[in-house]
């Protein structure tokens, strides 16, 4: 049977008789420190579709290529008639523009989208991107 090399414990024992063997007993293991897990920068998105209204939950990293499946989702939500967005966003842990543009495209469709809870990298670009959107300029943005 082979193991795994992490599963044997049994001390490695000098060869006899070789002039180079070992002579200090094996020093014990020091166990290892835990430390925490980073963040996990998967993406996860969960929604729900009611009365017109897209809940999306989103958590992990978001940029140009992890996008794409929340792009799909949203505009399968407006094509099952969803007309407003509720985005809860706490777990978010890095966002670019790519995020930004597609809630931006979700507005240019002529629906409105809003954020129940969020996380600091977003609110950072959300403050850049109100610094940037001049008011009044179309989007039916709602909401920080």
């Amino acid at each position: 049977m082979k193991a795994p090399i992490k599963a044997i414990s049994a001390p490695i024992l000098p060869a006899a008789g070789r002039p180079d063997a070992l002579t200090a007993p094996l020093a014990p293991a020091t166990p290892a420190t835990a430390t925490p897990a980073p963040p996990d920068p998967v993406p996860r998105i969960r929604s729900t579709l009611r009365d017109g209204v897209l809940a999306v939950s989103l958590a992990g990293e978001f940029d140009l290529h992890t996008c794409a499946p929340l792009r799909g989702l949203l505009d399968e939500g407006a094509a099952r008639g969803a007309r407003r967005l509720v985005l809860d966003a706490a777990l978010v842990t890095f966002c670019d523009s790519s995020l930004l543009d597609v809630l931006d495209g979700w507005a240019r469709g002529g629906r409105s989208w809003e954020i129940a809870t969020t996380s600091r990298p977003l609110r950072l670009l959300l403050d850049l991107a109100a610094r940037v959107w001049p008011p009044g300029d179309g989007r039916k943005r709602v909401g920080p």
